[in-house]
């Protein structure tokens, strides 16, 4: 049996056993044509034969006696069915990917057209970001965090929260699979689908392209809201452009690949309102409020008999009451009057956005021998998205996502029924964001917010709930977050071809390394939230709403309803592995018939610290447990138990039958499978955010009359110098967390 490749020259040779199967495993995509040779018998020739990724073809000849000299060509074969293999999905070939009009050029929105696959916002696969902002596929019901990315056979995933790695230009993908069902053995760590995409490979033939797609605003028509309300066009500018080129270093033997996308998406600068205090507010004055808006104030200071909070006359706030902090920030040139008499969209902010991307990818592949294929990749990207803000409290932000994916596979052929495949690689995301300080210096000490720039220069978050204005400041002055993911891959895999059996047993190892900064969810600068409950009433403890309390009132009076700051330190590293094996036996039971019958072992190490800085709390008791200390758990380092049984067994049966009856023209399916998948929490569930190594606190004053802190105490009141514990926001491990099973 001889299976050249069209397009590279290759020949791939094996032999038909004495029950006449055949079997060439781990064959590359492409284009086949299949030559069977045996003595005393005519040479048959089958017509080219597309192979598509993760594809089992079965190609079936009729020998006829003869010479071998003579030759029979078969004609009008007609398309391959999958009749030996139990899993469902959809492949998604160059053309398509290369042919269907992507308006950001994400291949993963095409991960939309397989069947079971869905999601409820389809704008986050369409936004010019991929790495960390991009969207992902809800398949089966399942939540987007639950596929795995695979390219080049390689992981592909960003950790810590799930997100997808490298994502290549469409120019550059030569197809991709997805299995929406059944997987076998070989595949493992999922509950929704497996994305398994494969970059292309050179050719005897020099081929390349180049691109450049362009969308502008002058070429747009308008929104529908947009002509209604005569605003004028969303402003776009948005280049995509690059170009791949593949072929030939030796024919036959030795080609290459390399392909280039750079993007440049500018929102250029647009201004739109925003709502400031009026000038009357600033003077305690919200009678605009009530006239206009039907919102009564009341005195949190001041009672009636009853003990019920006393209205603020015609909702004035007297001077005497003002609190320092609001009235330093009126008197400074950080907060612009209002540019109208209107309650809301009374000034303005000019904002401005871009995207920065460039990635490529190379690619090397070796025929060494008519026994040895070896391919090489390196694939790199960097994606910058940076936004900007006119009004002078409005911060800027920050956001880089780089990653570096390589991987190298050598394919030998032991025997003609005996293929080993080896394959390593390494996948390192890096998500860094944050906001910029605009050089205001420390803001919020010469307002009077006591140690309110401890952490550097700005102004914390001011929020306003139950408010017509904007917020201001910033909660994340700096960096917010820093997740350096990298995953170290080796597997090993042996196909076996044996009577009417196809065996594939392997081992596969993962090693996670995770070096990580997170200010956690209130934030590395923190914040103030004023939400009308002080100023509502009649009850002491009312809060606002139905006519009743504004946050305005609140700041400007000084009485916060909830402060929050995260985390201000260094990074801290969790490591893991994860240990798989498997068999998967294809058994070809009859000719019509073949049983997938396999079984996967899959354990997830527990996660630990580096230097054991992490700390979780025992169920029920709530002690403190310390990593390397604790006697509590089986993995004390961790802190929380090893699990390695059970569900880690993982069998997966299934059947492909094509029936005679309708004239083999139909394939059949069903499976059992048990699939394990654990998630990567969410980096802000992670045990080294605990005290003491790491402290995120949070106040909440939604029980008290009164709060009990100024705006002028800023966020000092949140921790304790003698109990680090105190007030902290804690993260607690179930002790017998294990990955979840479908």
């Amino acid at each position: 049996m001889t299976a050249k490749d069209l397009d590279r020259g290759t020949l791939l040779t094996t032999e038909t056993n004495a029950s006449g199967f055949y079997n060439l495993p781990r064959v590359p995509i492409g284009t086949y044509e299949i030559r069977v040779e045996v003595a005393g018998f005519q040479t048959a020739i089958h017509p080219p034969v597309h192979l598509e990724l993760n594809q089992t073809a079965r190609v079936n000849f009729v020998m006829q006696l003869g010479e071998v000299t003579q030759t029979v060509e078969v004609t009008g074969a007609p398309p391959l069915l999958q009749t030996d293999t139990m899993e469902l999905g959809s492949v998604i070939n160059n053309k398509t990917n290369e042919d269907l009009p992507l308006a950001t050029r994400n291949y993963i929105q095409l991960t939309l057209l397989a069947p079971g696959s869905v999601n409820p916002n389809p704008q986050t696969l369409t936004n010019g970001q991929t790495t960390a902002n991009g969207g992902r596929p809800y398949v089966n019901g399942n939540r987007e965090q639950a596929n795995n990315f695979l390219l080049d056979g390689l992981d592909n995933n960003q950790v810590s929260d799930n997100l997808v790695g490298y994502a290549p230009s469409p120019d550059a993908i030569q197809e991709f699979n997805m299995i929406t069902n059944n997987a076998p053995a070989d595949f493992g760590n999922f509950q929704g689908g497996i994305v398994s995409t494969t970059i292309k490979s050179g050719t005897n033939q020099l081929h390349g392209s180049a691109f450049e797609f362009f969308r502008n605003d002058v070429l747009n028509a308008n929104t529908w809201e947009g002509n209604w309300s005569g605003s004028p066009r969303a402003k776009v500018r948005w280049n995509m452009f690059g170009g791949s080129a593949g072929g030939l270093i030796v024919k036959d033997k030795l080609f290459f690949f390399g392909d280039y996308q750079g993007e440049r998406f500018n929102n250029p600068a647009s201004t739109s309102p925003i709502s400031v205090f009026t000038a009357a507010e600033r003077q305690g004055d919200f009678s605009q409020l009530l006239n206009e808006r039907g919102i009564q104030l009341y005195n949190p200071f001041l009672r009636d008999a009853s003990g019920n909070r006393v209205p603020l006359l015609n909702n004035q706030i007297p001077v005497e009451l003002l609190d320092p902090v609001a009235r330093a920030l009126f008197a400074s040139n950080l907060y612009p009057l209002p540019v109208n008499n209107n309650l809301q969209n009374n000034q303005f902010n000019t904002t401005s956005s871009k995207t920065v991307g460039d990635q490529f990818d190379a690619k090397i592949d070796a025929n060494l021998s008519r026994m040895d294929h070896v391919f090489v990749r390196y694939s790199q990207s960097r994606q910058n998205n940076p936004s900007t803000n006119s009004f002078p409290l409005f911060f800027d932000s920050f956001f880089n996502a780089p990653t570096h994916n390589g991987v190298g596979n050598w394919t030998r052929t032991l025997s003609p029924h005996l293929v080993n495949e080896v394959r390593i690689g390494v996948n390192r995301v890096l998500v860094n964001n944050g906001g910029v300080d605009k050089g205001l210096g420390s803001v919020a000490e010469q307002l009077g917010i006591q140690n309110g720039n401890e952490r550097g220069p700005g102004l914390l978050g001011l929020n306003f709930g139950a408010a017509l204005v904007n917020n201001i400041g910033s909660a994340n002055i700096g960096t917010q977050q820093l997740f350096a993911d990298t995953v170290y891959q080796y597997e090993d895999a042996l196909i076996l071809t044996r009577g009417r059996h196809v065996v594939r047993a392997g081992f596969q190892y993962w090693r996670q390394q995770l070096n990580t900064f997170y200010a956690g969810n209130n934030g590395r600068t923190g914040f103030m939230s004023f939400t009308g409950k002080f100023t509502a009433g009649p009850g002491s403890l009312a809060v606002a709403g139905g006519g009743t309390g504004a946050g305005e009132a609140d700041f400007l009076l000084g009485l916060p309803d909830q402060l929050g700051r995260g985390v201000d330190t260094g990074t801290w590293g969790h490591r893991a592995n994860v240990f798989a094996g498997y068999v998967q036996d294809n058994w070809r039971f009859t000719d019509s018939l073949t049983l997938n019958l396999g079984l996967r072992y899959e354990t997830h190490t527990p996660w630990v610290e580096v230097k054991d800085r992490q700390t979780n709390f025992a169920p029920f008791s709530g002690e403190i447990e310390s990593a390397g200390q604790s006697t509590l758990y089986n993995n004390n380092r961790a802190l929380y138990n090893s699990y390695n049984a059970g569900l880690d067994f993982q069998p997966r049966f299934g059947f492909a039958w094509t029936p005679n009856v309708l004239g083999k023209k139909t394939v059949i399916r069903g499976a059992y499978t048990i699939s394990s998948y654990l998630e990567g929490t969410g980096t802000n569930l992670r045990l080294p955010l605990n005290p003491p190594f790491n402290q995120e606190f949070a106040s909440l004053y939604d029980t008290l009359a009164l709060p009990a802190s100024r705006t002028a105490d800023g966020l000092t009141v949140l921790s304790s110098p003698s109990n680090p514990f105190a007030g902290a926001t804690i993260r607690l491990w179930d002790p017998n967390l294990r990955p979840a099973a479908v």
